[in-house]
């Protein structure tokens, strides 16, 4: 069975067709995991922040205490 050319255009278009979707498909999904790990990743530094600025607070609290506790053993 032999396609005539009209039925071989439209499987060739058919074809271009699936395969701008398949690629557009590809593109899509390849932004949106980068999106999403810009995002990660920009959590991660804003924790890390956040943890540097606990302990420097936690550390000067400290500090204080065991000045507090050298003093009261003095007296």
């Amino acid at each position: 069975m032999i396609l005539s050319d009209t039925e071989e255009i439209l499987v060739i278009l058919a074809g271009a067709v699936i395969l701008m979707a398949i690629i557009g498909s590809t593109i899509k999904d390849y932004r949106r995991m980068r999106w999403e790990a810009q995002k990660k990743i920009a959590q991660k530094e804003r924790d890390e922040e956040y943890v540097r600025t606990l302990t420097k607070v936690i550390d000067e609290k400290n500090k204080a205490l065991q000045d507090l506790l050298k003093k009261k053993k003095v007296e």
